[in-house]
């Protein structure tokens, strides 16, 4: 079957291709296309009109044309096609050799800054004597530059209208443009951007535009240059006879760029006009293009040399895509001043004034912990916090491509004046998790993603929908648009945070312990407001509202201030500021505040969890999910604050008001625990105490802000969390299922009529176990267990070996949908009487006597209009006031909305019915990684055996463990889905990457621990030692190459960009080299915490690292 794949580059270019050579290709977004940018499902016959061409006949043979490639390709045996994808993802190659003739065609596709895309084509002769051919080659449907996209997916034909060629007399470059903008108002506008093609290689070819002209080649008709095509789609055509020896081939370049002005033109015309050798002016350029791509890999510790090829090439395309999603430092911790000023005068305008003078003093490059000293040496909060939040970060984009088009991409690298961009953007609830992968290799920066997070976090505990550089987003609401809407997600939010809380504490504890009580994080000032508790109980899928004034507000205090006044004001009109354990307090408040005993945590803010195709369970859902999370996000902060219990901290008064009216409620219902859990009326009580202690926080901040600070005992917070915590723990063990695994979502019957909180089951998933393993609650032994049914389970699926997100179930066929029983019709006197009227507005009686609701309803609204209007109807009103209900009743008992997932339990694909979502399962093989490394510390060897023979098989079921044949598609690039009817779906930035990232230095057995730096493969196969001796390639912090020798039996990563090198031997020990050529030994597992902490500061001092690694402890 075919697949989709893309094609990264070190640069803005972007490439989304099918197997099948369909493509769409060009820089920056998809407005600055080569070719059209269309849905998947359109780019899979693309081939045939769109892309690469090519036909080749023997010299003076018009009787037989072969076209490599073609897309009727019947399999015959005459042909053998194969596809090459290079391990670093920037070069896709199409083959296919002609067996009779002794021919070999290939085209490969690479990318640079300089040229743009380029296609290198190859005719090699297999034979053993010289063979002439006639070829025509070229590429089609080349995109004028400014068509916009709208326009042409909508109405290409116009578009078409305005097309122009233009070829070049004096040289190969030929120019793709549009005549004008094309715009309905009576006004000129000039479209002065052009895309370019040129060729290098074929010298003597004549160049066409025509799309006719394969048809005229084929007949045998004589083909002459073309100077220009009018109001046509533009192509690119070569014609030429080569004469090829054998063993040699014939070799050509196109070249193809977007949007190029006049000027550039006129520079890239004196460069082919110059006489320069083209070809090799193109391959140094690629070259280099690799090195940079290499080089970037290489600075989130994504090269690796081991005896398991496929896992060490997998693990660098985790990287490179981990780094394409979230982004990646810019040069270790350099910071470009100038950037920085800008970043400072576009945040807060005030403290750009204040520190202009010391700003202007500095070099135009420095170390961002240079700038860190000189905030803290500035007593000034406002500038400190804005250096915390800095991130040199560039390279990175939105997800987005051709199989998720709702997304849009952009890849900003440089600045107008050609420096580089160190910008980045993404939903906070993507781009945090593959900032916890980049953490590993760059963990100086952890308390700076920290403060990115939190500062980002809202008053009453959630996040905006949007992180930037320049600051924070939210969505705003447009009525006509089906896909907008507002409101918070959950379940990243505590476990995304914690992740960073958890790696700060291993590396930096102390630092993380003394952030907790200094006043220097922010609140996002985000229009939302979350409506009274009796307004959410009265309709939960409806609770907040957009705040207009509060909007205008923001936006007024933005355009004097900058984006900092999208953040809470203080008073006096600065940043409101708060210490940071208030701000981790915030979220758990608000979750604890939404607690359903028994059943999770209410999703009652307008937005599902991680899996947003449950997009329906919000209002009535609650989640365990977020439960499992928060259980381990609370214990962590028993942890840590158990070596401050003497300390007092300022926090917010309202805060400290609602910890303590939450903390009243839990110690008053824990008395009788198992009746909070299981009686529906006391859970109701709670319910409404808990709401109700978090709506009068929310009415008091709301409209004033904080009041205040006061200080606040860390022992009445670990009072507080020691209290709640039973009550997560009691709730995670009801929701263990008789089969031994855990439910992850629950429904919630509230309404303003009962007294009662009601909790029903949903069916099983893959994320309630997850959640459950990665809870810390469940012991390694019950984990093991749990595996072991997990492997039993409808969950897992045999075609692929690995896990789905739900069981597979068949949904009804449209022919016995909408079935009403008649028994219930005929007991319901308003549909009695509507029947007898004749009357269809709610029911009606097919030609097979079956009952049947309105086509035109759709939901639960359609009827409620449909029942109000005959309510207006003066005969009807007393039968529609008295079985209105149970008309309702009805409706859901036919179509059952209320359990209603989402788009889960309606699609085929992404994440729906059928499909294994590989982040989910990736976020699996994380949490059994965890959980055995747990029984490991533990000294449970048994256990820890089976958790990791478990990981292992859960590991065998990801693609790059597979055929390229059993996955459907390049097994070494990461992938979003597979849906049951095909092979992976998505390429490239999927979440799976963070995931494999931590699993694979765990793996390796790297960890930090009270910021020492240490090396236990604890669970590391000895096949990954390599076989032969080698050489390790790798590429030091500053740029520089480095050759390491490997010897049999070793193998070769890096961490911090400093080389590690293993060798299997009796006793562990570590050596370290140093740059000087000094080297020191050690005992043990950890490196010393000055070599550990050179390698975090990526000083330079370490030049490499060997560890002795038992064998006895290999696997």
């Amino acid at each position: 079957d075919p697949f989709f794949m893309s094609v990264a580059s070190d640069t803005d270019c972007w490439m989304f291709l099918t197997s099948r050579g369909g493509l769409t290709a060009g820089r920056i977004d998809a407005e600055r296309s080569l070719f059209p940018y269309e849905t998947v499902d359109k780019l899979q016959h693309g081939h045939f009109h769109t892309g690469p061409q090519t036909v080749i006949r023997l010299a003076g043979n018009l009787e037989e044309h072969w076209e490599p490639l073609n897309p009727h390709f019947d399999g015959s045996s005459r042909y053998v096609r194969n596809i090459y994808k290079s391990t670093l993802g920037n070069w896709i190659v199409f083959e296919e050799t002609h067996v009779e003739w002794n021919l070999r065609f290939r085209y490969d596709w690479r990318a640079c800054e300089r040229f743009g895309w380029v296609r290198t084509v190859h005719v090699e002769n297999l034979g053993e004597g010289r063979v002439q051919i006639d070829v025509l080659d070229g590429i089609r449907n080349i995109l004028p530059f400014g068509a916009p996209l709208a326009l042409y997916q909508s109405t290409s034909s116009l578009v078409d209208a305005y097309k122009q060629v233009d070829g070049d007399p004096a040289s190969t470059l030929a120019s793709f443009s549009l005549t004008s903008k094309i715009l309905d108002r009576a006004e000129a506008a000039e479209e002065l951007r052009t895309n370019l093609v040129w060729s290098a290689g074929l010298p003597k070819a004549r160049r066409l535009f025509a799309a006719s002209t394969p048809h005229e080649f084929k007949r045998g008709e004589r083909l002459e240059s073309e100077g220009i095509l009018k109001g046509q789609p533009g192509n690119y055509y070569l014609t030429d006879t080569l004469s090829i020896s054998p063993g040699s081939s014939a070799k050509w370049y196109y070249a193809c760029n977007v949007g190029q002005s006049h000027t550039e033109v006129a520079a890239l015309q004196r460069v082919l006009q110059s006489g320069v050798d083209l070809g090799k002016e193109l391959e140094k350029e690629l070259k280099e293009a690799g090195q940079n791509l290499r080089q970037n890999i290489a600075s989130s510790d994504g090269l690796q040399l081991t005896g398991d090829e496929r896992a060490s090439s997998h693990h660098m395309a985790n990287v490179l895509f981990n780094n394409m999603r979230g982004g990646v430092f810019f040069a270790n911790d350099t910071v470009v001043t100038a950037d920085f000023i800008d970043f400072l005068w576009t945040r807060n305008r005030t403290v750009h004034a204040k520190q202009q003078t010391e700003l202007g003093k500095l070099a135009p490059t420095i170390p961002l912990s240079k700038i860190r000293a000189m905030a803290e040496a500035s007593k000034d909060p406002q500038f400190l916090r804005l250096v915390m939040e800095y991130l040199p970060i560039g390279f990175g984009r939105r997800h987005g491509d051709p199989s998720r088009p709702w997304n849009r991409f952009a890849i900003h690298l440089k600045n107008e004046d050609g420096t580089p961009s160190l910008r980045y953007q993404g939903n906070w609830r993507d781009i945090f998790q593959n900032w916890e992968a980049l953490a590993v290799s760059f963990p100086t920066f952890l308390s700076h993603f920290i403060a990115k997070f939190v500062n980002a976090s809202t008053i009453d505990g959630f996040n905006p929908y949007r992180v930037t550089r320049d600051g924070i987003d939210w969505e705003v609401e447009e009525p006509d648009d089906p896909w907008s809407f507002i409101g918070y997600w959950g379940d990243h939010q505590i476990i995304y945070l914690l992740k960073f809380l958890e790696a700060q504490s291993r590396v930096f504890p102390e630092e993380l312990r003394e952030f907790l009580h200094r006043p220097l994080f922010s609140y996002a000032a985000v229009p939302y407001r979350i409506k009274g508790y009796d307004d959410i109980v009265a309709d939960p899928k409806r609770t907040i509202s957009f705040d207009d004034q509060l909007a205008e507000t923001v936006a007024s205090r933005e355009s004097k201030l900058g984006t900092d006044g999208r953040l809470l004001q203080a008073k006096d009109g600065s940043v409101y500021l708060a210490p940071l354990l208030e701000k981790l307090l915030v979220p758990v408040l608000s979750k604890l505040s939404n607690f359903v005993p028994g059943g999770g945590i209410w999703l009652n803010t307008q937005r599902p969890e991680w899996n947003d195709a449950n997009n329906a369970l919000v209002g009535n859902g609650i989640s365990m999910v977020t439960l499992g999370y928060l259980r381990r996000y609370v214990q962590f902060l028993l942890d840590e604050l158990a070596s401050l219990p003497q300390e007092s901290i300022e926090i917010s008064l309202e805060v400290k008001t609602w910890l303590s009216g939450l903390e009243k409620t839990y110690r008053a219902y824990g008395a009788d625990m198992l009746a909070v859990h299981r009686n529906d009326t006391i859970r109701r009580d709670f319910l409404d105490a808990i709401s109700g202690t978090f709506e009068q926080y929310r009415n008091a901040v709301y409209a004033k802000g904080f009041s205040g600070q006061e200080p606040c005992h860390v022992k009445d917070v670990v009072s507080f969390l020691s209290t709640v915590l039973p009550y997560l723990e009691t709730t995670l063990e009801m929701n263990r299922r008789e089969d031994g695994l855990y439910h992850a979502y629950n429904l919630l019957d509230v309404s303003p009529e009962s007294s009662d909180a009601k909790i029903e089951h949903l069916y099983l998933m893959l994320e309630g176990q997850v959640s459950a393993l990665s809870s810390g609650a469940v012991q390694p032994s019950e984990a093991l267990a749990m595996l072991h049914k997990m492997e039993q389970s409808p969950l897992f699926t045999e075609r692929e070996g690995s896990y789905l997100l739900y069981p597979e179930r068949e949904l009804s066929s449209f022919f016995d949908r909408n079935k009403v029983p008649s028994k219930e019709v005929e007991a319901n006197p308003l549909l009695k009487r509507l029947l007898e009227d004749r009357n269809p507005a709610l029911l009606v009686q097919d030609a097979a006597g079956t009952y049947r609701f309105n086509p035109d309803f759709s939901t639960t609204d359609d009827l409620d209009h449909a029942l109000h209007a005959l309510g207006q109807v003066k005969e009807l009103q007393n039968l529609v006031e008295t079985s209105a209900d149970e008309v309702r009743e009805l409706f859901e008992l036919v179509f059952r909305h209320r359990s209603y997932t989402g788009r889960s339990g309606t699609m085929y694909g992404y994440e729906g019915l059928g499909c294994i979502y590989w982040h989910m399962v990736a976020k699996a093989l994380l949490a059994v990684q965890e959980v055995a490394f747990k029984a490991w510390t533990d000294s449970d060897a048994p256990t820890a055996n089976g958790l990791i023979e478990a990981y292992y098989r859960l590991r065998k079921g990801l693609g790059f463990e597979k055929t390229a044949e059993a996955f459907g598609a390049f097994p070494l690039d990461p992938y979003s889905h597979t849906p049951p009817q095909g092979g992976a779906r998505q390429p490239g930035m999927t979440g799976q990457v963070k995931e494999e990232i931590l699993t694979r230095f765990g793996e390796l057995g790297v960890r930090v621990e009270s910021g020492q730096i240490c090396f236990a493969p604890w669970m590391l196969r000895e096949s990954e030692f390599l076989t032969e001796p080698d050489v390790f390639e790798c590429i030091l912090f500053d740029g520089a190459s480095s050759l390491v020798k490997l010897d049999k039996g070793s193998l070769g990563f890096t961490y911090g960009q400093v080389p590690i090198v293993y060798v299997k031997g009796e006793t562990p020990r570590i050596r370290v080299v140093e740059h000087s050529g000094q080297t020191t030994e050690h005992e043990g597992t950890k490196c010393p915490p000055s070599v550990s902490q050179d390698v975090f500061a990526r000083t330079g001092k370490t030049a490499r690292i060997e560890v002795e690694i038992p064998a006895q402890l290999l696997r």
